[in-house]
């Protein structure tokens, strides 16, 4: 993510939801895992991580998929299938099917992040293409954080790194061309 490393439950909640989350366009679920059992922390089943929609548009019935963070006991596991797959049925499907019925979902990624343009791939997103330098990334170095691998032009004061991202779409003529089915066959496994 382009904010944190949090380093406290607390930390991420005071910065991450309080003060990002409620001052934009974002809406967040949790991921649960209902095939774990419930316990008394957990009474719906096990939290998983979370996922969202971000930067959706009304005008042009359109969001990103963003904000995935599966925690590290569920990655490589079905959770980010099945996440992904409900979020992209919410967006793609009719009203009519309980949908929203919007025209476009987008995946950005770090380009160096394999595992997740793979997991957009696999999910029917098409490669769009590139933006370069299109995030700041505040602290890059002393987060561990990889750039796009560029040194920063010297302006001023500007030390700060940056990415390139990524772009992938979903697009509603795709669902309704057979990806619909693709991520059916993902979500039955």
């Amino acid at each position: 993510m382009s904010i944190g490393p949090f380093a406290t439950e607390q930390d991420f909640v005071a910065h991450f939801f309080e003060g990002f989350v409620k001052q934009s366009s974002v809406a967040c679920f949790a991921v649960i895992d209902k095939k774990r059992p419930p316990s008394a922390a957990d009474p719906e089943g096990e939290v998983a991580g979370m996922v969202s929609y971000m930067a959706a548009s009304a005008a042009h019935l359109s969001a990103e998929v963003g904000y995935i963070i599966i925690l590290p006991p569920y990655q490589r596991t079905h959770v980010t299938t099945h996440a992904v797959g409900l979020l992209l049925h919410y967006a793609l499907d009719s009203p009519e099917r309980g949908g929203l019925g919007l025209r476009r979902i987008q995946w950005l990624a770090d380009p160096p992040n394999k595992a997740s343009l793979a997991a957009a791939q696999r999910m029917g997103f098409q490669f769009e293409g590139i933006l370069r330098w299109n995030r700041v990334v505040h602290n890059a170095d002393a987060r561990g954080k990889a750039h796009n691998g560029r040194d920063t032009p010297a302006y001023g004061e500007q030390k700060d790194g940056g990415r390139d991202t990524a772009y992938l779409s979903l697009c509603w003529d795709d669902w309704l061309g057979g990806k619909r089915e693709t991520v059916d066959a993902l979500l039955s496994r």
